[in-house]
């Protein structure tokens, strides 16, 4: 067994890391109700009272156990015993058909953490050196690469700040004698023992079987995770120097075939990182490198996961959320000194020196609307002699098919104006030395 001493003391120095060198300035306890989060909340509440950081708890009721509503009472009171502040997210959906409920939860709970981060915070969870060993063992059933072999990270970003886990030096058995030594109540949640969950199973049964067999097993599945996050972090500087400054959502295939066949797997991860998605499986990761990027230069494949779907268009690995957010179905007024939120975007106007719009023509402007395609437009973008149709200049600037009908079209007083993002029409365009706009478009 652990030394309890020894155990706390690699979590205290964990928490004073946080603080002194990434400069976080609370913690946030995710606090389940278990012994483990007992743990963590009680070691957490008297450090920060020492250091004088400030310490909440938030738990998140997935509704998954008829008893999840007085589980979250149990933490509430929990909370007020040492005088922590409490909130409590109760998550409303429910897992789609054939999705696993872990997975599911675990994602609903990160959502739900993130949401309320703050950028001077870290949330903390209660993960140990069990559970390190129990992922990184899943992890090896189901052949995964360095970035899963690396198992659980001590620290990543969340949301505007931090996610931490300073109990991963920690043992259970020492977690447990802490928690006698202070008389402390918690939940035994059934879910924790139900072998339908592969978790679960490894836990009770090859786990068991593994550490009287290997002596010493736990401290090999540990250095293996520190050795494959090293190796991971030197896949990740690989890909950081391949894609440079690419876009965070467009990827020239040309960027990717730079790299060797075998790690361009790890490229394209990297890059998906990049665009904030959602981890990607094995299989969805496959299916990008053989169906999109080695599509025929006509055809538009589509891969989907988790929201996220990757497209191809003239050799370009476009990333975008899925489904797309609907545009609107009729012209929408817009007054140009307020922000315009539609369904698909954020649209606003602002002086600015490398504006191209005319102030005054905006300006002087009865009706201001914003509209999207409805088929037939034309357009003669200023510095050109002729009209062209949209449809045209769409292919000619090389803009997405699905792009295309999502792109805001400016009109003044029943004029087109701006294709916003691409051109301002002749007529509207600010001269030089003149007052102008720069209209910026966030889209959804």
């Amino acid at each position: 067994m652990q030394d309890p001493d020894r155990g706390l003391a690699a979590a205290h120095q964990a928490l004073a890391q946080l603080v002194d060198a990434q400069g976080v300035g609370r913690l946030c306890v995710a606090y389940s109700g278990g012994a483990d989060s007992t743990a963590l909340l009680h070691l957490a509440s008297a450090w920060g009272a020492r250091r004088g950081v400030p310490v909440r708890v938030h738990h998140v009721d997935h509704g998954l156990h008829p008893r999840s509503a007085a589980w979250a009472e149990f933490c509430a009171a929990r909370a007020r015993e040492l005088g922590l502040p409490y909130t409590c997210t109760r998550v409303t959906s429910a897992p789609p058909p054939g999705a696993s409920v872990e997975a599911w939860a675990r994602e609903a709970r990160y959502a739900a953490l993130a949401a309320g981060c703050a950028a001077d915070e870290a949330v903390l969870t209660a993960h140990h050196r069990e559970d390190q060993v129990e992922t990184v063992m899943q992890r090896i059933v189901h052949a995964a690469g360095p970035h899963g072999l690396a198992g659980i990270p001590a620290l990543r970003t969340l949301g505007h700040g931090w996610l931490a886990r300073p109990l991963l030096g920690c043992t259970r058995d020492s977690l447990r004698s802490y928690l006698a030594g202070r008389a402390a109540r918690w939940i035994d949640d059934p879910a924790n023992s139900d072998v339908r969950y592969l978790r679960n199973r490894l836990r009770h049964t090859a786990w068991p079987a593994l550490a009287a067999a290997v002596p010493g097993a736990a401290d090999g599945l540990v250095r293996l995770a520190a050795l494959q996050q090293a190796l991971a972090r030197g896949l990740d500087g690989y890909a950081d120097a391949l894609l440079g400054t690419a876009a965070t959502r467009a990827l020239p295939v040309a960027v990717l075939e730079r790299a060797p066949l075998d790690l361009r797997p790890y490229v394209l991860r990297r890059f998906l990182d990049r665009a904030a998605c959602l981890p990607i499986g094995a299989r969805a990761l496959r299916a990008i490198l053989d169906s999109v990027c080695a599509a025929r230069v006509d055809a538009a494949p589509t891969v989907s996961w988790g929201g996220h779907a990757v497209r191809r268009y003239r050799g370009v690995l476009y990333v975008m959320s899925e489904p797309l957010a609907p545009v609107p179905e009729v012209p929408q007024a817009w007054y140009r000194d307020d922000e315009l939120h539609l369904s698909c975007g954020r649209l606003c106007a602002v002086r600015a020196a490398d504006g191209e719009l005319d102030a005054g023509r905006l300006d002087a402007a009865d009706r201001v609307v914003v509209d999207f395609r409805r088929g037939g437009e034309r357009c003669r973008p200023a510095g050109r002699r002729h009209h062209h149709a949209l449809k045209k200049l769409f292919q000619d600037w090389g803009v997405p098919p699905w792009e295309r009908e999502r792109t805001p079209l400016l009109y003044l007083d029943g004029e087109l104006a701006a294709v916003v993002g691409h051109c301002v029409c002749a007529g509207f365009a600010a001269p030089p030395g003149r007052p102008a706009y720069r209209l910026d478009w966030t889209p959804i």
